[in-house]
């Protein structure tokens, strides 16, 4: 017999390194929450009773407490909820977490690789959109989970909402007021909530039987607030301008609003405006934003346990969790507001 073709017993294992015998599962099974000297006896009996060590000591280098939280930018007040979560959940297990906000590409790959072994980090949380490929290549590296944005399919697990259905229901709501012509500014169709409300946003114009207008869809290459208050007031401006606004973010929501106000229209009363994520711009604009809530912390923090779980190696399916979002009716839908 081999060494590789030995069976580990734990208890030969515990009587000679003095290692209680959970803790030898843990150094087995590559969890994080083993002192690096401890690991070092376990790894040395195992040698001493003529096992195979070598997966073990290749995987060493994963061992810490650091989980990296990458996000497209640190700009965005839709990530502040989420970071919140995932750190409150990373603190829970005795974890660390650094932010990151690197785009990570074919280009970028190799530095973003080197700056993950220069850590020693333990696992990734990722909210950028990132291919298919680069992601497989990153999960052979560490333990990764997707959040908010991902890619279904894939043998890594990820926590998001459903953009498709919850975008349809908001512009269904707009339509339900009597709204006909309803534009939609969009940002930048890379990420996948932008294009899946895009989808949803067409979805419930086809089923009114709508008239799809691409001159009222309003494509952004990044949530700017001046580049949708301009792109926005074009619209207004134009012959045929729309009743309604549905906005991929609660960002471009209120660049609605000021667009509308330059044109001297009321909001809610000449035109209506619905967002999207629930920030807390939302509730602070005057009108308020009617909004879908999508439940950040949550996401944040069931991203950071998925990753965890997938650290400490337990033997738990891959799982691709949707959660549930609410429209949140405020001012800029309420037809009593003035504004």
């Amino acid at each position: 017999m081999t060494d590789s073709q030995k069976k580990i017993t734990y208890s030969a294992i515990a009587d000679r390194s003095g290692i209680s015998i959970a803790t030898i599962s843990r150094v087995i099974n590559n969890s994080s929450n083993v002192k690096d000297d401890t690991r070092k006896k376990v790894i040395e009996a195992m040698k001493s009773l003529g096992y195979d060590t070598s997966a073990l000591e290749a995987n060493t280098s994963r061992t810490n407490d650091l989980i990296i939280f990458n996000i497209p930018s640190l700009d965005n007040p839709f990530y502040s909820l989420i970071i919140q979560g995932a750190k409150a959940a990373a603190q829970r297990n005795g974890y660390n977490m650094l932010i990151n906000e690197d785009p990570i590409d074919e280009r970028s790959l190799d530095s973003f690789t080197a700056l993950l072994k220069k850590t020693n980090a333990a696992g990734l949380i990722t909210t950028n959109c990132i291919a298919r490929s680069t992601l497989l290549r990153l999960n052979t590296i560490l333990p990764l989970v997707q959040c908010c944005e991902c890619i279904d399919g894939l043998d890594i697990p990820f926590v998001t909402i459903d953009d498709v259905s919850a975008a349809r229901n908001a512009v269904e709501y707009l339509i339900s007021l009597g709204k006909n012509r309803i534009a939609f500014i969009n940002g930048p169709l890379e990420y996948k909530y932008s294009r899946d409300r895009l989808k949803g946003y067409l979805q419930a114009l086809e089923q009114a039987n709508l008239h799809k207008d691409p001159d009222i869809i309003i494509q952004l290459q990044e949530i700017d607030y001046d580049m949708a208050v301009s792109a926005a007031t074009q619209l207004l401006n134009s012959e045929q301008r729309p009743d309604a606004f549905f906005a991929s973010s609660d960002v471009y929501a209120a660049a609605a609003i000021k667009a509308s106000r330059r044109a001297a229209l009321r909001v809610p009363g000449d035109i209506a405006i619905v967002g999207f994520d629930n920030i807390g711009l939302s509730s602070l604009c005057t009108p308020s934003i009617t909004t879908v809530n999508q439940p950040k912390f949550q996401l944040g923090s069931l991203s950071c346990e998925m990753l965890i779980k997938r650290i400490n190696a337990e033997q738990i399916p891959i799982q691709s969790m949707y959660m549930d979002t609410e429209l949140i009716v405020r001012e800029t839908t309420q037809k009593s507001v003035r504004s």
